[in-house]
């Protein structure tokens, strides 16, 4: 593979096409959607590629929930939105001081109280478009240092999400996204409070001499460990691995349902079902039939037929250091007890 850290955010993008498609957003967003906030938000933290948007899109088909796709990111957010945000290095909010802390927390209460609109859904055909909302649900993927912080802030029902970190890693070389974690090791009360200096100086020969995999493995790590390492602290936080979603995608919505107070069972199971939105957009061809097959066991084994054994014990080196061993070398899904979860199985 090769590096594409000189791409800020994948692909570039036509202005003309970029510009007419946000003020289309803009007009059913301000025009179509009504919002009135009566049930308690939910927060779902996941990496880029981890099937967080599919998990957002089967939490949005129950009526009058309403996503918000990446509200913390820079890359996606509109002139309008990103003014209210402090910004970070790489776009990792993490570990803000007293200040960031507020103009944060006034963000996140717009966000809540929808007078901030941030990549809301705006396709009128689409199954996750409703025009009457009670309930919003935020998609984190740049600010999941937070989750602790607006846990105890704000009334929130925190999901998290994972996905095998060579996976996830190939597919977002796949996509050509620039790494992340080099914001993090930047951020100095980041380093101070998840690593030692060992690991800190681990992660920075990664970046500096490692292997692209390893480097976006070692992202991965880094952006997931303050949520890792605190889950068993946080029972109540609901935690769900891709590699579920796959498998196990009845039990998966029993759960959510029950768990986040959501009714419609059978239009969440018809969602899991179907690609994302951005599976459709992004994935590989091979990828693409292997979701439309249904084959799980071919789906979470396919990114091991492109790498090595050796790459693969590499990148197990990254996660062995950081202290990390939710996933195993020799099994793609996750071991649940390692943070505290009894699983799906």
């Amino acid at each position: 593979m090769h590096s594409v850290d000189s791409i800020p955010n994948g692909r570039p993008r036509d202005p003309l096409r970029d510009a007419l498609a946000q003020a289309v957003k803009e007009l059913v967003w301000r025009y179509l959607i009504r919002f009135e906030p009566r049930r308690s938000p939910i927060c779902l933290y996941g990496s880029r590629r981890s099937g967080s948007t599919l998990l957002m899109e089967v939490i949005g088909v129950n009526p009058k929930v309403m996503f918000s796709d990446q509200p913390f990111s820079v890359y996606t957010a509109t002139r309008a939105n990103v003014n209210q945000l402090p910004i970070f290095s790489y776009g990792q909010s993490a570990c803000p001081d007293s200040e960031e802390e507020e103009i944060l927390a006034r963000y996140i209460e717009r966000l809540f109280s929808g007078q901030t609109r941030a990549n809301i859904p705006w396709k009128v055909w689409s199954p996750e478009f409703h025009f009457r909302n009670d309930r919003v649900c935020l998609k984190i993927t740049d600010a999941k240092s937070l989750i602790e912080w607006i846990d105890s802030r704000f009334d929130v029902s925190t999901v998290v999400l994972t996905r095998h970190p060579i996976a996830q890693a190939l597919s977002v070389a796949n996509v050509g996204w620039m790494t992340t974690g080099k914001g993090l090791l930047r951020n100095s009360k980041f380093v101070e409070q998840w690593l030692d200096g060992d690991q800190e100086a681990f992660c920075w020969e990664r970046y500096n001499n490692g292997s692209d995999l390893e480097r976006r493995v070692t992202d991965w790590a880094l952006e997931n460990i303050p949520i890792l390492s605190r889950l068993k602290a946080n029972p109540h936080w609901l935690f769900i691995a891709y590699e579920d979603l796959v498998q196990y995608p009845d039990r998966v919505v029993t759960v959510l349902s029950d768990k986040l107070d959501l009714p419609d069972r059978k239009r969440m199971i018809e969602r899991v079902s179907r690609p994302s939105r951005s599976a459709k957009r992004l994935s590989t061809d091979e990828r693409q039939r292997l979701i439309q097959r249904g084959d799980p066991a071919k789906l979470l084994n396919s990114w091991r037929s492109k790498i090595s054994e050796e790459e693969i014990r590499n990148c197990f080196r990254v996660l062995d250091r950081l202290h990390i061993d939710l996933y195993r070398v020799d099994d793609p899904v996750p071991d649940h007890r390692r943070v505290g979860r009894d699983g799906f199985a």
